[in-house]
């Protein structure tokens, strides 16, 4: 089994990516647009256009560009020191901002008409400057001169820039343009040509020790388009950027159980010796082929299209267990999700239940499949991603249901499942459940101050929600799967499963969630459980990489650092594949 060499206090970044433009779909834009809008913006179109706006041009520090610029700041400054020539250089452009609003105003008159800021407006200007103002033929003439005034001046333009910015914020809302700007940001890192270079951005926010899991995205299978790059191909780079810093890059791989449902006999992704099911092994296969060149771990995104209980991926979930190898599962919603039509078998959970109608007491209850009435895919992905999710695999009772969906006779065989009786679990998976549940779901348990759920961890920190003896009663599942925010379920989770962890990875970003770190990090059982992890490059549109850590260091008091960023992950990245020194 192979090791690595500990250093004193390094830091250890569990969720880092390094994709680039030739890993993300050609349509990333598809369900953000409606059809067929989305093939008018695709990937790279939308890089070539964001691309002046968040880099300099080639030859701004040219000595001709340099002293253009010096002299326009002198020109500025001569302006700044003399309050008669900067009055008459302000007087003309708040004239011009005054005209173009007394026009426009006239120009949406129908639509103001009728209001009570149209009346008192065109009443004051009926009686004061309608009189002596230039009065247009007809709103094209008017249209034309508004037009005019915004190429001419530079004023209004800004103006009109400052004013719409501040209109699309409140009508497109704070949550939409959040999820907006990450799209934004996923699409313009990605822009790099290299993994490699897109590493050497990552390490040089570090100190020179800091190791890193990198975690790759396969999307080929999310109803985007084609991705320039194969999935395969991307890893081959990334096990050579591997062979290239030993010490500091700890490959995942990721595996979509549609990849596996696809593979090819003479290339297969995904194959397993299955002669002694208490210890299975892996055939000669890409995975392999992988994990012996250094990939340490395996990725999963459901919110790509699938749930992480997918009959494809339960011998490999057996394998991890069984070799206690990490599994890193993204838990939050965002902008990369399946981006196909929906399933009619998404309609409802293929595993939970709810209770439609009825009571126990009268015995006439009637218990259906959890319905899932998202309507859109950027919401359904949710029903993926949810944590309770995890339940299906951690918990016999509802990995028996999952066996019972699939009614495989090999799978039953490989958990020794026969007459009701499980011999081989899943209840010592090794899992993080990264992002923690997501910003959104931290604010959610922030807001909420009088539900009993919400509060739980807090108030018996060592018992949480009780999932183990809870999640099964039917009542309690739908108000789990509905009501609850995601912080308290996966703290739950961690509380009570042995190998559950979660890390911290982008919702960190915002100090305010940094002091709920520091609450729960008081918490012995979660104390051992919580991981470093940033997402780069994902979050850089809120923080840079080196302020992430170094703003999170410093507000972690006692040895709470050390234990977040180094002990926590040397100890979930400790498997049959790798080891560390300090654990």
């Amino acid at each position: 089994m192979p090791t690595t060499t500990a250093g004193e206090n390094y830091i250890f970044n569990a969720h880092t990516h390094l994709f680039t433009k030739d890993h993300v779909p050609r349509y990333l834009a598809r369900k953000f647009l409606p059809a067929p809008f989305y093939k008018w913006f695709p990937t790279s179109l939308v890089l070539k256009v964001l691309y002046p706006f968040y880099h300099l041009p080639k030859d701004y520090y040219s000595y001709t560009k340099r002293n253009e610029r010096w002299r326009k700041y002198k020109f500025k400054m001569l302006l700044q020191r003399n309050w008669l020539l900067k009055l008459l250089v302000w007087l003309p452009g708040f004239l011009v901002k005054v005209v173009f609003l007394y026009y426009f105003l006239h120009w949406i008159e129908p639509l103001l008409l009728d209001t009570w800021f149209g009346n008192r407006f065109y009443g004051f200007t009926g009686r004061n400057m309608d009189s002596w103002a230039f009065r247009f033929e007809n709103r094209w003439n008017l249209f034309l001169f508004l037009l005019l005034l915004v190429l001419l001046f530079p004023q209004t333009w800004r103006m009109i820039s400052r004013i719409g910015k501040a209109l699309f914020v409140k009508v497109v809302g704070a949550d939409r343009l959040e999820f907006f700007s990450r799209y934004i940001n996923l699409v313009r890192y990605s822009e790099y040509s290299t993994q490699g270079r897109v590493f050497e951005k990552l390490k040089q926010q570090y100190p020179p020790e800091s190791k890193f899991v990198v975690l790759p995205m396969d999307m080929e299978y999310m109803g985007a388009g084609k991705v320039e790059e194969p999935f395969l191909v991307q890893m081959e780079k990334l096990m050579g950027l591997k062979k290239n810093n030993p010490e500091q890059l700890y490959p995942f791989v990721h595996v979509d159980p549609r990849r596996i449902a696809l593979q090819k006999d003479q290339s297969p992704f995904f194959l397993y010796d299955a002669t002694d099911a208490k210890n299975l092994k892996l055939k000669n296969c890409k995975l392999k082929e992988y994990m012996d060149d250094g990939a340490c771990g395996i990725k999963i995104y459901p919110a790509l299209g699938y749930y992480p209980f997918a009959k494809e991926l339960l011998p490999l979930w057996l394998f991890c267990a069984q070799q206690q190898i990490p599994v890193t599962t993204h838990c939050s919603v965002g902008p990369i999700f399946y981006r196909g039509a929906k399933k009619k078998e998404w309609d409802r959970h293929p595993i939970f239940q709810e209770i439609i109608s009825g009571n126990q007491e009268e015995g006439n209850q009637v218990i259906e499949m959890l319905r899932l009435s998202q309507v859109k895919n950027k919401d359904f992905q949710s029903n993926f991603t949810h944590p309770l999710n995890y339940c299906c695999l951690l918990m016999p009772e509802f990995l028996k249901k999952v066996l019972d969906l699939y009614n495989d006779t090999d799978l039953n065989q490989l958990f020794g499942y026969a007459n009701g009786e499980l011999h081989r679990d899943l209840s010592k998976l090794k899992i993080n459940l990264a992002h923690y549940g997501g910003a959104e779901h931290w604010e959610r348990f922030l807001q909420k101050d009088r539900q009993l759920l919400a509060n739980e961890v807090l108030n018996r920190p060592d018992l949480g929600l009780q999932l183990k003896s809870e999640l099964h009663k039917e009542g309690n599942l739908y108000a789990f799967w509905h009501y609850t925010d995601w912080f308290s379920i996966i703290t739950s989770m961690i509380v009570e499963f042995e190998n559950v962890y979660a890390d911290i990875s982008y919702t960190a970003h915002d100090n305010k969630y940094l002091n709920v770190l520091s609450v729960i990090m008081d918490h012995k059982k979660v104390r051992e459980k919580v991981l470093f992890g940033t997402d780069f490059y994902v979050v850089s549109n809120h923080k840079t990489e080196k302020a992430y850590w170094i703003d999170m260091q410093n507000l972690m008091h006692g040895d709470t650092w050390e234990i977040l960023s180094c002990l926590n992950p040397q100890r979930f990245m400790q498997s049959g594949l790798l080891s560390f020194p300090r654990t």
